[in-house]
């Protein structure tokens, strides 16, 4: 055989063996009350009681009603409407914005008013110190050592 019939053939064997190997290996499992039989009658009694109390599906009167405190049709339309009027302002706004015609010029003014603003002692780090409590960070981050087993 070649082609088609080879792989459905193949495809055929491979299936059975599957099944077979999902019986085998499901044949050994034990159910939940299986073992509550043979544990402690006390425990026993119990995880029947969980067991059978949870074999039916939900119904439907188990699930909450709909809610009924969602917003009206009138404010999500007004809600909408407010967005709309908020983005034609700002398109008004950047109507309005000059273009910028010398992008050197912009920059240097840009970086004069950056400059212009004092910047906090705290900020100013040097290399090595931020190296430094990068290392902090790592040994702090590092695993304790295995508790030894007795």
């Amino acid at each position: 055989m070649t082609g088609p019939e080879m792989n459905a053939s193949a495809f055929k064997k491979t299936g059975v063996l599957v099944a077979g190997a999902a019986v085998v290996a499901l044949g050994g499992c034990r159910t939940a009350l299986d073992a509550a039989e043979s544990a402690d009658p006390a425990e026993s009694a119990r995880i029947a009681e969980i067991v059978n109390a949870n074999r039916t599906f939900p119904r439907w009167e188990d699930f909450p009603r709909a809610g009924t405190d969602g917003p009206t049709i009138d404010q999500v339309r007004a809600e909408v409407g407010a967005l709309r009027a908020d983005g034609a302002a700002l398109q008004a706004r950047i109507a309005a914005t000059p273009p910028v015609d010398d992008p050197t010029g912009f920059e240097a003014e840009v970086r004069a008013r950056v400059d212009a603003v004092p910047i906090s002692p705290d900020t100013q780090r040097t290399r090595e110190q931020i190296d430094a409590f990068a290392r902090g960070l790592r040994e702090r981050a590092r695993a304790p050592a295995p508790i030894p087993r007795r």
